[in-house]
């Protein structure tokens, strides 16, 4: 059996409560009103029979039967009077309509005992029937239908209108919540109402708005994962052709000094040369292994003051600065990064192990820290656009720049930048090549 829908389901509801409660007020009025309008009827006797008494104590008896007429007339009532002091008995007002044919005749009386003004005491009996209560009930019942008919088409408007009231707002959010499941960024709760409703409006959009965070950030973390994945692939992809050619290499003159193929017979100076190339691979093979635990590492984000571990660090370098006749020129204003401490350390030991590596003898490396842009410049030949465009690649340089080559060294640094989010690039100059790293995003 298919199940009703809210609306439906209320109003049907609404409209049983309130047939049954028309019904058993019919009912009780149709059972209860005889007797309570008999019960009025009686109060109302009473109290003329008590208005009478207290009417003819006021006139003595000559006049008593006067005053009972008149106001018995007046009243519709029919009243008995006895005289005690010979026994008279006198019937003033109207006739009672008595059918003696019916069994149904009902009266109600009223017995008075009445002193007039003279002293004598007469008995008072005030009588009426129960006609009029008869014919209201008559009226009533005929009426009863009508009264029935009206107040169930009363209540299915009222059903109708509260049903629609109560259930709209729980069909608006039925709606809404709907579009919520389907991830829809646009579906909120519009003008929340100022009762519970609305306060569970405004909380289902505060939980959805922190549903769609997370999910962003979800989505954010995967794009990361599968740039990464992308990335070592990559790595792995370039770092097996930035060995094979130097293995390539080696093997070629291993094999002609086994042939001794002419000049090769000389083995100890190729020996030597070979030695060279194995510790060339040896470095590029702990740059690769080094950048790749970098790369899968979590690593915690921390203040860095430039002006402090710049010039520390480049201390270490004073050795290799020396023995190429190198100056290094430093020029840092205060300025303090947030970021990884390994990864950006890493960072600049590559970037001036390259431009030492690619300097022109006893020339000057400058190094300066403005308006929170960082520069490290070094005088060589510039590269043309071309070697540019591929600076960043693992791939060794195909035209013999100087040098023989970025190696891992520029691609460890863009991967490193890249996962801290700095801006940065690598341009010529006039007199050299210069790196430049931008930290405005980054405060």
């Amino acid at each position: 059996m298919r199940k009703l829908k809210l609306f439906p389901k209320i109003f049907i509801y609404t409209l049983s409560i309130l047939g049954t409660l028309v019904a058993i007020a019919h009912l009780f009025l149709y059972f209860a009103f005889p007797h309570f309008y008999l019960q009025e009827r009686q109060q109302e006797l009473s109290q003329k029979a008590d208005v009478l008494v207290e009417s003819l104590s006021k006139v003595d008896e000559q006049e008593a039967a006067s005053a009972l007429q008149l106001y018995a007339k007046n009243e519709g009532i029919t009243a008995y009077l006895r005289k005690e002091s010979n026994g008279e008995n006198l019937q003033l007002g109207s006739e009672l309509a008595i059918d003696e044919n019916s069994d149904q005749n009902s009266v109600i009386i009223e017995d008075r005992q009445v002193t007039t003004k003279d002293g004598k005491q007469m008995q008072l009996q005030v009588v009426t029937t129960t006609e009029s209560v008869k014919q209201a009930t008559k009226v009533t019942f005929r009426y009863l239908p009508l009264s029935l008919a009206i107040s169930i088409f009363t209540a299915v408007i009222f059903s109708y209108i509260y049903a629609r009231k109560l259930s709209k707002p729980l069909m608006q959010m039925s709606r809404v919540t709907k579009k919520m499941m389907e991830l829809d960024r646009d579906a909120r709760f519009v003008n929340p109402r100022a009762d519970e409703i609305g306060q569970m409006e405004m909380q289902i959009n505060e939980l959805y708005e922190h549903l769609l965070s997370v999910i962003d950030e979800l989505e954010e973390k995967n794009q990361k994962m599968i740039q990464l994945e992308k990335t070592k692939v990559d790595f792995l992809r370039s770092a097996s052709h930035e060995l094979k050619t130097p293995l390539a290499g080696l093997r070629i003159l291993l094999e002609n000094m086994s042939l001794n193929v002419g000049k090769y017979k000389d083995r100890d100076k190729y020996l030597e040369e070979s030695i060279a190339k194995v510790d060339q691979m040896s470095v590029l093979v702990q740059e690769i292994l080094a950048l790749s635990k970098l790369q899968e590492e979590t690593l915690t984000k921390e203040e860095i003051a430039l002006e402090s571990v710049l010039p520390e660090w480049n201390r270490e370098f004073q050795l290799l600065l020396q023995e190429k006749g190198l100056v290094l020129e430093e020029s840092i204003q205060p300025f303090t990064i947030e970021a990884s401490p390994i990864a950006f350390r890493n960072v600049w030991n590559n970037l001036l192990m390259n431009a030492i590596k690619h300097s022109s003898k006893e020339g000057v490396i400058r190094v300066e820290l403005k308006d929170q842009v960082l520069t490290i410049e070094n005088p060589c030949i510039p590269l043309t656009k071309e070697q540019i465009e591929t600076a960043f690649s693992l791939l060794p340089s195909s035209k013999g720049t100087t040098g023989g080559g970025n190696g891992v060294g520029l691609y460890s640094v863009h991967q490193l930048l890249e996962r801290e989010q700095i801006e940065h690039r690598f341009f010529a100059t006039s007199e050299g090549m210069c790196f430049e790293m931008n930290f405005k995003d980054n405060t």
